[in-house]
Formats: structure tokens, sequence, C-alpha cells
């Protein structure tokens, strides 16, 4: 189904029906249950869920516990339109359709928050959630409290506050089918009547659920820890204090990756051969590639991810007779050391390690009104500095095949590679200054007007170098000198050290290492809101709103693409959004059940992509335009006293209307005004990890039991419409439509605090592509194509147990 207008008009004239008879047709009786209240922060201050004119999905740490959401990449089956994805460089996290790609040098489209700190590198995605209070995924640009770069949309997500008197949890589950188990540890309570603690920590390993014909062993492995101790002072009545420090490290062996698509090559000296049939009939490679289906197996000789995250925040909050302030002050350090066997096969061909390293400080200072009076604002100022690391080093060793291939093409030339690298190494330092407003004007007692602004000074500098060395990193011998022309004939990489013998015009063609650039920008990104109080039972609003998000540059290129010079593919633009919502919130059945709606349409320019430049790079340019519109609906029922129905449902209808540089796959032709550059136009298409529609659909049920008991059961579906798997949209990758069933039957005895559940998850055993692409040099250096395919955990079933004191 191709979601297009015809179809948004019908459910915004469906939803905007709803609003206008719901609070006259539907009626409840005296006794009917009540739901209860959702608090939020969506706009930097406690509010109800009802109250807030913004499309959001609300995702409580009782749910999170209870359905084992562990990570952010669990939570894309809970919330509609909001999708991560790992791949074997990056993390992609997307928002209606909207994320960053393959580059370490993006800033993210959707911004991650914890405590109102940001988390700024793509990595950081992949850490546990623990101990959380609520997760809250807001839609759409969230520029003004949430700072410039959040143009897709936002996770806001609150870490668990001491508590005024005593309480401590002990939690144990252990899953049968992949061999997980997880243990924390929660201590929460007074000191004295000022000063309250709260203490928390979890461990967490998993032997895996995907095969490694070659290693003989299950991937990916996990092995994860956090610390976490919260702090909170009463300096005085009005005055208090917030100290959190946290530590955590996760660590993941292998990958949840396959390979399958195989085609054999058309011409040269493989023709007629897949690329299996190659790497294991010519170049003898372990038998276990010949795999090339998705069944649970793949073949690989090792990869491995770990990783180091510490924070620390403060924040003071006053309390004055008409306004509170709050100060918040955060130090971020996050760092990892990977190793990608990047060929994604159990070929001996190259591997890539990968390392970076974030250090972050930032100071929010903010004042809010109460909201008593008819003008009601938050206004603020925010400065952060950091520094970012990146460097990484494709190797090639002795025993690499490509030895003995470039051996075959021309003698002696695979030994000029043999025991050589190409470290790349980038550093950029960034400063962001900027201040903020948002006013909230009662027109009348029915109508608000509200009016947002940011201004935003960031400036950065960039610097990248790429070097032919040995593959210890040390310079290369005057024999092997020759060879860094000659990764720039079979690699594409223009590297600092190219002789330009070989080809003279190496330097023209591809650009010139070092690199280095300045950005200096200062923007303005406005909001206008218009909300309206139908009844008391319903609000309707309108939106308009402008986003932003930072240029950079591009740590992951090999070569200047099709840039002129080199310093200007380093350099890529900001990226601006235009977004109109209209929205609704209501209550129905005198409080026993809920409908929100949003339907929004925003404009995309200077979309910034990451370009796979058909070898071993990522090109990133800017996609000129591109339209997101769509719907989206969620609601609660409270159907009795035990039963509770909750939905959800999103349509989505993602245009590019001008992108002319996208990356053709393997074999396809490039078409359009840039196919001389190569390029295909992918203007008319959708984006990748788009789909049409997406929903949810959980029923909760309490019974009580002789003795105090009692039972919980809850069933949940997620269903979602196809999608493509890739970014460059290859039709070899789509991910056909497909839903997923959970069920957790629980039993619990309140008053003793205990309660032990069964959780079924995946319960169909569903084989989803989250993410894929061509299988790097099958194609542009074998001729026989791969796919390459990230590949979902599948039917798990697992024990929870939970003791609170």
């Amino acid at each position: 189904m191709k979601f297009r207008k015809s179809v948004l008009t019908v459910c915004i004239n469906a939803a905007m029906a709803s609003a206008i008879i719901a609070p006259t047709t539907l009626l409840a009786q005296d006794d009917s249950p009540v739901l209860e209240e959702i608090i939020v922060t969506a706009q930097q201050r406690e509010q109800s869920l009802a109250d807030v004119p913004i499309s959001v999905a609300v995702i409580d740490g009782d749910l999170l516990k209870e359905q084992a959401i562990e990570k952010m990449a669990d939570l894309q089956f809970s919330v509609p339109n909001f999708t991560m994805a790992e791949s074997g460089i990056g993390t992609n996290v997307f928002i209606r359709g909207i994320g960053s790609g393959n580059n370490q040098g993006f800033e993210q489209s959707v911004g991650v928050y914890v405590d109102g700190i940001h988390h700024g590198r793509a990595q950081q995605a992949r850490a546990p959630f623990f101990d959380l209070q609520r997760v809250e995924v807001l839609r759409g640009p969230q520029s003004i409290l949430f700072g410039k770069n959040s143009i897709a949309g936002a996770l806001n997500m609150t870490t668990a506050r001491p508590t005024n008197e005593f309480e401590g949890e002990v939690a144990l589950s252990h899953g049968f089918t992949y061999g997980d188990t997880e243990a924390s540890v929660v201590l929460s309570g007074p000191v004295n009547d000022r000063f309250r603690y709260r203490i928390a920590g979890r461990y967490h390993e998993l032997d895996g659920y995907v095969e490694n014909l070659t290693l003989n062993r299950t991937e990916p492995a996990q092995n994860d820890y956090t610390l976490r101790t919260t702090f909170e002072f009463d300096f005085t009545d009005t005055m208090m204090g917030t100290l959190k420090i946290e530590s955590s490290k996760f660590d993941v062996v292998g990958r949840n990756m396959e390979i399958t698509g195989e085609l054999p090559a058309a011409v040269g000296p493989f023709a007629g051969l897949t690329y299996s049939q190659i790497l294991t009939g010519v170049f003898g490679q372990d038998v276990s590639v010949l795999n090339n289906t998705l069944d649970g197996k793949r073949h690989a000789n090792g990869d491995f991810s770990n990783n180091d995250q510490f924070e620390a925040v403060l924040i003071l909050d006053w309390d004055m007779e008409n306004h509170s302030l709050r100060s918040t002050t955060g130090i971020s350090n996050f760092e990892y050391n990977d190793n990608c066997d990047c060929d994604f096969t159990g070929a001996n061909i190259f591997t890539l390690p990968l390392q970076e390293q974030y250090d972050q400080i930032s100071q929010e200072i903010r004042l809010t009104s109460n909201l008593d009076g008819p003008i009601n604002y938050i206004v603020g100022g925010f400065y952060q500095d950091s520094e970012h690391k990146f460097h990484d080093a494709i190797q090639v060793p002795s025993s690499s095949i490509l030895v003995p291939l470039l051996n075959l093409s021309s003698p002696g030339l695979g030994d000029l590679f043999s025991n050589t690298a190409g470290p790349r190494d980038a550093l950029v330092n960034s400063s962001i200054a900027s201040a903020f407003g948002q006013v909230d004007w009662d027109i009348s007692d029915t109508m608000t007007l509200q009016l947002g602004g940011r201004l935003t000074h960031e400036t950065k500098n960039g610097t990248k170098n790429l070097t032919i060395t040995s593959i210890d990193g040390s310079p290369l011998s005057p024999a092997q000198a020759i060879v860094a022309d000659f990764y720039a004939l079979v690699f594409d990489i223009g590297a600092s050290n190219a002789l330009n013998i070989i080809d003279p015009t190496i330097s023209d063609r591809l650009g010139t290492h070092p690199i280095k650039g300045r950005i200096s920008d200062t923007t303005f990104t406005p909001d206008i809101k218009l909300y309206w109080d139908v009844s008391d039972d319903t609000m309707l609003y309108v939106s308009a709103v402008q986003g932003s998000k930072s240029g950079g540059f591009d740590f992951r290129a090999n070569n200047k693409g099709a840039s002129a010079t080199s310093e200007d593919a380093f350099e890529f633009d900001s990226e601006k959004a235009t977004s109109f919502e209209f929205g609704g919130k209501m209550s129905l059945l005198d409080g026993a059940a809920e409908l929100n709606f949003a339907a929004y349409y925003t404009k995309y320019k200077d979309l910034q992509v990451s370009i796979f430049d058909g070898t071993l790079g990522f090109n990133v340019g800017n996609a000129a335009k591109a339209d997101v519109k769509g719907l989206e609906l969620d609601g609660r029922w409270q159907a009795t006293n035990n039963l509770t129905l909750t939905g959800s449902l999103a349509f989505t209808d993602f245009e590019f209307k001008d992108y002319t540089n996208g990356r053709c796959n393997f074999g396809q032709a490039p078409n359009g005004p840039q196919a001389a550059d190569g390029f295909c136009d992918y203007s008319g298409q959708t984006n990748q990890l788009a789909s049409d529609y997406q929903g949810t659909f959980s029923a909760h049920h309490n019974k009580e039991l002789s003795g105090g008991m009692e039972l919980d059961t809850t069933f949940s579906v997620f269903f979602t419409d196809k999608y493509h798997a890739s970014a460059s949209l290859d039709p070899a990758l789509i991910q056909p439509a497909y839903q997923t069933l959970n069920l957790r039957v629980g039993l619990s005895n309140p008053t003793n605090g205990w309660d032990v559940a069964i959780l079924g998850e995946n319960l169909t055993d569903k084989d989803v592509i989250l993410f894929g692409g061509d299988a790097p040099l099958s194609g542009s250096t074998f001729g026989a194509i791969a796919k390459y395919n990230f590949v979902n955990q599948g039917r798990r079933v697992a024990v929870q147990f939970t003791k609170k004191f």
C-alpha cells in the first residue's frame, strides 16, 4: 500500500469528526473506571499528557521492565514511527522516516536526552535502559526546548529519583532461549529530613542468537553493567540540589548479521561463480562461507564492540514566589573500541578497527514561570563545549586473499598490499551557545497562543588525515611506498602519501589529505502553536515549527567524490525543516478512555545523507528536498477496573523531492542529472526504514486471587508495512510487512512485594531484516554481488522475578 494524500485526508477528517462528536455521543456509565493520568516533561515542566500540544508516545518505567524493553532498539516495537537499526559501522535512529546515516561526523537527527543532558553520538543509543521513570518519544522538530539538532524528534528519558521513604528492589530474569541473564538492585530512601539517595546497579549478559559457523560460537554475545548513584539535598525549603553520577559499560562480541542474495559474476575471471564460490573454491577459504540464506547462521572471523560511558549531572532547583529556576550542569565522556570484520564474511579479506572518543561539558540555565496567570513562559540559556576524536584503519594482513587476488591481476601487486593499512584520523572541536524562550498567552479562557524561538551560534573546527602505512601504523618502507597509489586504484582512497606515479591524476581525481575546515553558523528556529480547549475533555492544536541540524565534517569519506576539492567534500551543510501539525487530545467515557491524534506535513531542505562509494567508504551529501506527511493515532481505554486496552497507529508518506546524488546498487545503471558522476536519481522515492504504516495493540488484565495474590496478563502486537532495509533502496533488501506477538503472564503478591512472570517475545518467531546493504568489495572487486542483512532476535521465552522491600 502506498499512502498518499487521499488516505491522509480521510484519516484527518475521521479524527476531526471524532473530536466533534465524541463528547456528545460517547456516554459513560456512572460506575465507569477512570484512566490514570500520564505526566510528562515534554515542555520542560511537569504537565499532563492531555495538555501538551505535541505528538508524544510515553512508556513508563514499570512497562519497560515488564516488557523487557532493555535498550532503544527494543523501543521501536512499542512506538510506531520510531525506528533504530545498527549497521556494521554505525547506528541509525529514525522518527517519521528521518534519521542520520552511517557517518560518525553526523549530528543525530533524533535528539537523545537523559535527565536534560544531550547524548549526541550515534553509538550512545546502544546503551541499555535501566531504572528509568519514563521514556518520552517526541515526534517532529523539537528545536526550542531541546536544541537545534532535534530536527526529527527527541527521546526525553528521565531516570528514577530518590524517594522520601525507604524502598528497595531486587530483580532477576533469565531467558531460556538465548541464555540471557539480568540482575539488578535498587536502594532508595532518606538519610535525614534533607538528604535522600538512590543507588541502582544492573548486570546483564547474553549468549547470542546467531550461530557463527566459522568460529563455532553464538553471537552477538553481550556483557554490560550500569552503576548509578543519585543524591538529593534540600539546602533550604526552596532550594534543592540533585547530583547524579553514572558509569556504564556495554560490550558485544560478534554481530547479528547474515549474508544472502548472491548472484554469480557476469564477466571477468570469476564469471559464473557466486561470491561464496569464489572465496571458497578459488581462494580456499572456510566452507562456512557457503552459507548464504537467512537461517540463523553466519560466517565471520570475529567482531567486537567495547563501549564505556561516564556521566555526572548536577541540577540545582530554586522555587521562588512566581517562578522556578533550574541550573543543569553535565559532564559526559563516551568512548568505544570496535573491530569490524567489515567484509562481512568468514573469508580473510580485511578488517576495520574503529575508535571514537567524545568529551562534553554543558550548562543550561532555565527560568520557568508558574501556570497561574494569563502569560506564562520559559526562558533560558545554554552552552556546550565538546571534543570529538575518531580513528579507523582498513587493514590488509599478509593472510588476506586480496594478496593472491591482486597478484593474479599483476604479479607482485598483492605483495605490496601485504601487511598494510589505511589509518584515518579525525578531530572536531565544537562550541554551542544559545538562548531560548517560549511564551504561553491565554488569549481567552479556552484558547492559548504559544510562541517560541531559539537563537544558536555554533563553531566547529575539524581536521582529517588518511595515510597508507604498515599494518602496525609505522611508515611504509621505501620498497612499499608505491602501494599508496595502488590503494587509490583498487579502493578509491586518496591518501596523503599518494605518489601519483602509477596514475598522475590520483590526487586530482580523488583529492588529497590532510584536510581542515571551520564552520561558524548562527541559526534562529521559531515555533508557533495555537491550542483550543473545545471542552473540558477535548483540546485541539495547530503548530508551525522550524528545525535545524548543524552541518559538519565528513569523517568516513575516502575521496572527494563528486566535489570539486577535498575541502568542499570534507564540509557538509546544515539541514533545515519546516513542519506543520494539527492534533488533538480527547478524554472519552467520563475519563475511562482517551484518544490522541496528530496530522503533520514536514518539508526538509538540504537533507544530510550518507552515500556508500561502492568500495569501502561513505561520502556525505545533501539531498536537496524531502517531504514527509502522515497521521498518528493512539488511545487507551480502561474497559473495566481490571482490563486496559491500548493501541497506536501511524501512517507515513515520505518522498524525496529532489535527490539526484543517490548511491546506485551494484549493477544498477546510473540515471538522472548526475548520472555522469555515477549517481542514481531517487527523486520521488521513499526513504530507508520508512514504513507506510505501523501500529501496536495491547491488552492488560489484572485479576485478584485468594490470599492477596494477583494474576497479571499482558498481550501485545506490533505490526508494520514493508520497508527498505538499505540506504540505496535496493529492491533485494525490502523487508516485507510483518507482525510480532508478545505475551506476559505474572503472579504477584503486592502485600509481600514479590512478582514472578513468564515472558514470551516474538512468539511467531518472525525473521526480520533490520538493516542491509551490498557486502563490501563483493561487487566492486570480485564482480559477484552479495548482500548483508542485520537480523532481529527470534522467539524468546524468559522468566522474571522481582522482590520489593
